[in-house]
């Protein structure tokens, strides 16, 4: 099997239902479609069993977590790669028919890591195209450029990715102590260390950007996660520049990629965490009244001025010294993670001076 469609779904209105039965049609001899439905709706539960046919299964759950529903899902995948869609947005049938041979071509080049295409963002203000560009290149620092250049949304999740190379990344994302919204932009680009894409020459996916379309909401939404994760919404004040620590971190130290040369990894490092402190200091994050506002704000004004002296032990700790205001608990478990990513190669230096002053 070539391909495996994933589509674990909550939702269950009549749009929703409509793209399900999309996902199912698109089942046939190289392509096996999964539905898993944990909306615990009567109507869509009996619904749902009539889109049921050869090499398309229908599972009905029970309401569950949306990252459990996910990952059950990929679970039953046995495709070489996957793709996985959302039940408010849509594929493009042709692009998707396209797909088998596609992976026949390039499926057994090892430094594949997807297949890729262009993509429309719906939004209430108009439509707009991502069509990323450098991801085919082989140079690893290369394709963080081209993916890093695109202003919208993170639409390169909905590829078709190689099924060892996501259940890798997943399993790897599992053991992190908290989970953050941002956290999908770091598994994009662990995808894009892994392995370049292959660019099909069609329209593949429309993504509804929905309550991310604006500051307000998809702040609210960011703090979400926090909330979840045990912490105050005033963290959401570091929001980009957690994002760039976490992500450098990584690209210095993990072995969730291949490996590359210590310099080649400093300097995607530092690409990583100039972009992100670029939006740290550029964008706008509210604390929603939070009574740590003011220790959030001096820790704010501290990091502008001096992450170009400070190695990334200094940056945990600093991150770990506010968190703590909000949960000794959770600040020692972000720590202890992040201080053993840190140490499991060389200590890593202050990030260029550069990156800072971008």
């Amino acid at each position: 099997m070539q391909l495996s469609i994933l589509l674990p779904t909550y939702r269950h209105d009549l749009l929703a239902c409509s793209r399900i039965a999309q996902a199912c049609s698109w089942a046939g001899p190289k392509i096996e479609v999964i539905i898993r439905d944990n909306s615990g709706n009567a109507k869509k539960r009996e619904l749902l069993p009539h889109f049921q046919g050869e090499n398309c299964k229908i599972i009905i759950a029970e309401p569950c977590e949306p990252s459990e529903n996910f990952s059950e899902t990929l679970r039953l995948a046995k495709g070489e790669f996957v793709f996985c869609v959302a039940d408010d947005d849509m594929g493009f049938d042709r692009a998707i028919a396209a797909l088998p041979d596609v992976i026949d071509l390039v499926g057994k080049d090892s430094s594949i890591s997807g297949v890729t295409g262009t993509y429309i963002v719906e939004a209430a203000a108009g439509a707009a195209i991502i069509n990323y560009q450098g991801l085919d290149s082989d140079d690893a620092r290369a394709r963080l450029v081209g993916y890093l250049s695109e202003s919208g949304p993170n639409t390169l999740f909905y590829s078709a990715l190689r099924r060892e190379m996501l259940n890798r990344v997943f399993a790897f994302m599992s053991e992190l102590p908290l989970s953050f919204s941002f956290h999908d932009q770091i598994i994009c680009m662990l995808f894009l260390l892994n392995g370049k894409f292959h660019r099909l020459n069609r329209l593949l996916y429309l993504y509804d950007i929905g309550v991310w379309e604006l500051s307000s909401s998809s702040q609210t939404r960011d703090v979400d996660f926090y909330k979840n994760a045990g912490l105050d919404p005033a963290i959401n004040k570091l929001h980009w520049f957690l994002c760039g620590f976490e992500g450098s971190v990584l690209i210095r130290n993990s072995d969730v990629f291949p490996d590359y040369a210590l310099a080649q990894r400093q300097a995607i490092a530092d690409l990583w965490f100039s972009v992100m402190f670029t939006r740290f200091k550029g964008y706008q994050r509210a604390t929603f009244d939070s009574p740590f506002t003011g220790e959030v704000d001096k820790l704010y004004a501290k990091l502008l001025t001096s992450t170009g002296q400070l190695s990334f032990q200094d940056m945990l700790t600093e991150i770990c010294n506010l968190m703590a205001r909000f949960s000794k608990d959770k600040a020692q478990s972000y720590h202890d993670f992040w201080s053993a990513a840190l140490n499991r190669r060389t200590p890593i230096p202050p990030l260029a001076r550069v990156a800072a002053e971008r």
